[in-house]
């Protein structure tokens, strides 16, 4: 499916995404800055990580609000990948990696989702069809190490499940992160997350779909702090 949408930046954006309603649902408000707004007052960007990059509305949305930053891109599954380096081969600041980021190294079955790829996941549920495909998984703190990254400046994270589990991998290179955009599938999940973050961060803004399902944004302590971050939530809020 070919999309042509009107990004927060003012222009259009040719994006291509697989031909089903939930693609388009999820991809749309990404590319239009509503699911993951950029924040303006978070600067001296220059590390991006996409983890669950699926087709690439995110990484596309991120790499164009900070071009100079170096951003890289996870998506294991072979058929969003695809779309996903189409999408950005004209981003010379993104990088590719055919991975799945977890808080160890494997090769497991990734199950696909029954609607559309955007739910696949190394965790069988009952979004997921039997059919799978194996991908490979790297502890993420271990990758980074491995590719000489100490910072991380922003994160976005939607492994599926698996979240808390990369977070937990990247150790001390956590509170490196100024803002952190993750999807939580449970409340378990998310009062883990909670827990990991809370000597580093602060929950910023929180969009929640339904009891165990949502989008959160934290904030580093030190610009949680800063009067510009409160003062940035009442544009949130009208938008």
């Amino acid at each position: 499916m070919q999309l042509t949408v009107t990004s927060d930046l003012g222009d259009e954006i040719d994006f291509e995404c697989a031909d089903t309603w939930v693609s388009k649902w999820v991809c749309e408000p990404i590319l239009q800055g509503k699911t993951y707004p950029a924040l303006p007052f978070v600067d001296d960007v220059q590390v991006v990580w996409d983890a669950g990059a699926n087709c690439g509305a995110t990484t596309v949305h991120l790499a164009r609000h900070y071009p100079n930053a170096e951003v890289h891109a996870f998506e294991p599954a072979t058929e969003p990948r695809a779309f996903l380096e189409r999408n950005t081969a004209g981003l010379p600041n993104v990088q590719v990696h055919p991975i799945g980021l977890h808080d160890h190294d494997d090769v497991v079955p990734l199950y696909k989702g029954d609607e559309d790829s955007i739910t696949g996941s190394v965790i069988r549920r009952n979004v997921n069809l039997d059919e799978s495909e194996p991908v490979e998984l790297r502890a993420a703190g271990r990758w980074a190490a491995e590719h000489g990254i100490d910072r991380i400046d922003v994160l976005k994270l939607d492994v599926e499940g698996c979240e808390a589990e990369v977070l937990e991998s990247l150790g001390g290179l956590l509170k490196t992160v100024k803002v952190l955009y993750v999807e939580y599938d449970s409340r378990q999940a998310r009062r883990r997350i909670d827990d990991l973050l809370r000597d580093t961060h602060e929950l910023y803004f929180a969009m929640l779909t339904a009891l165990d399902q949502g989008d959160v944004i934290y904030l580093s302590a030190e610009l949680a702090d800063l009067p510009v971050a409160t003062e940035h939530l009442r544009v949130l809020f009208t938008t």
